[in-house]
């Protein structure tokens, strides 16, 4: 087999690679890029899954980036485990090719526990006081001591949050580089995400995207002539791109003032028991799945949902079956937003009530996916002394509370998850312009262009 890496940049777009992005520009022109046809939902773990599988959401199971786990009782987002995929994925179809094939993965989602031989990823300490702390979960285990002493932890509050920076994926390309001079693996899968940030807090039209766009180039630069000194072969694709929102859609407060969900006070704050309410939505960006807890109920919580401004459509059995969502894992209906809206998690109606996560960076308890963790509040003010107060206590290790994260929807100036309008789509490109023929790839068709890729062969059709 030949070698490979596959560069994930998700938000990048063909409109992008140009004057900002000189080195992606001249990797385009000397091969060929073209459109990419994301799966509905157009999400990171979703479009991943899809990529390493060749499969849609019906059959791998990874039907966004969180969902209600009926057997727990529980909302869990950003899963970890590799097991979660349900059908075998690249490294399974190139190892019967070639025995010795060997597969990386550094920073994809669920990257726990597979029959990749390296994995490089986030995973947080917890510990007895409650304390999170940045850290990096390795297999095998032993690389993550060498990896730390060379490169430094990983930089959390750099990859999420109100301080995310190019640092993140700086360290992600470094450990990405590091993995191969030490064991040359026959693929590696790296994840880029510095272009999933500023398209949301700015706009995907907006100026500040030149700085992002010139960033990450060159990042990306530094890896095609790192890889391909070493005889790597490069691919570079996307998982999606942004379109400009302007309105929160509420789809829980809406059940709530019907009376379906299940809430408990606690300590003078709401909690929400998702696996308890008549009527939940698990919302992740634009698209929602909505979980209803007596069939009979159906109907009638479609209705409502189609009537909320905001909604472009409820996806119910039938409409699952046709995009390709019909797994057990979806809710019982699948909401849809309009182009220029997107969907929170929020069921509370008094802000004082807002449970404890609502405005601190916590992606593990939320029950649902939180954009607006990207931005401080705007209404901080003073209250910005306490917050490095906080942040002291913090490296002290002292226990403590950061409330630092804006409830307010309408920051949010970029979304994903939809099937992308025209000149949003997210792209693929390689030097290896004969595996590209259409003008269009398929997410579904990925699986297969990296293996023409390790193999030298034509991808099938």
């Amino acid at each position: 087999m030949e070698r490979c890496v596959v560069l994930d940049l998700p938000g990048l777009c063909a409109r992008y690679v140009g004057p900002s992005t000189p080195n992606m520009q001249a990797f385009a022109g000397a091969g060929r890029m073209v459109s990419l046809q994301p799966v509905l939902p157009a999400l990171n773990c979703t479009m991943q899954a899809t990529f390493l599988t060749g499969k849609y959401p019906s059959e791998h199971g990874i039907v966004a980036d969180g969902w209600l786990h009926r057997e727990l009782g529980e909302v869990r987002f950003w899963p970890q485990t590799d097991g979660l995929v349900q059908v075998p994925q690249i490294w399974d179809a190139a190892k019967r090719l070639d025995p010795s094939f060997t597969c990386a993965r550094v920073c994809w989602f669920m990257n726990m526990y597979s029959k990749a031989d390296y994995a490089i990823t986030p995973q947080p300490s917890f510990t007895a006081d409650g304390r999170v702390l940045p850290d990096v979960f390795t297999e095998p285990l032993h690389l993550r001591k060498p990896l730390v002493e060379a490169l430094g932890n990983f930089p959390a509050y750099d990859y999420w949050g109100p301080r995310y920076s190019i640092r993140s994926s700086e360290w992600i390309a470094d450990v990405a580089m590091w993995l191969e001079e030490r064991h040359s693996p026959t693929l590696s899968l790296v994840f880029l995400p510095h272009l999933d940030y500023t398209p949301h807090t700015f706009g995907p039209d907006a100026k500040e995207i030149h700085k992002s766009l010139q960033e990450i180039d060159a990042v990306v630069g530094k890896l095609i002539a790192f890889y391909e000194a070493r005889g790597v072969r490069v691919i570079i694709l996307s998982e999606f791109g942004a379109t400009p929102v302007s309105r929160p859609v509420h789809l829980n407060r809406l059940f709530r003032k019907r009376g379906w969900l299940a809430i408990r006070e606690e300590e003078g704050r709401d909690q929400v028991y998702p696996r308890g309410s008549e009527a939940f939505a698990v919302a992740d960006m634009q698209v929602a799945h909505i979980y209803v807890r007596d069939p009979a109920r159906i109907d009638e919580v479609k209705a409502l949902v189609e009537a909320e401004p905001g909604v472009a459509k409820v996806l119910d059995a039938e409409g699952k079956r046709a995009h390709h969502l019909d797994h057990p894992r979806s809710g019982e209906l699948v909401a849809l937003a309009e182009p220029d809206a997107w969907f929170t998690y929020f069921y509370w109606w008094d802000e004082q009530r807002a449970p404890d996560y609502a405005r601190t960076v916590d992606i593990y308890r939320k029950p649902g996916y939180d954009p607006l963790e990207m931005f401080l509040d705007p209404k901080l003010g003073l209250r910005m002394l306490d917050v490095g107060g906080s942040v002291l206590k913090e490296k002290l290790g002292v226990r403590t509370r950061l409330e630092v994260v804006s409830t307010d929807g309408s920051l949010l100036k970029g979304a994903h998850g939809l099937l992308p309008e025209p000149g949003r789509s997210p792209i693929v490109m390689t030097r290896s312009a004969e595996l590209l023929e259409a003008d269009t790839l398929h997410a579904t068709q990925v699986h297969d262009l990296i293996l023409a890729h390790l193999t030298g062969q034509q991808a099938a059709a």
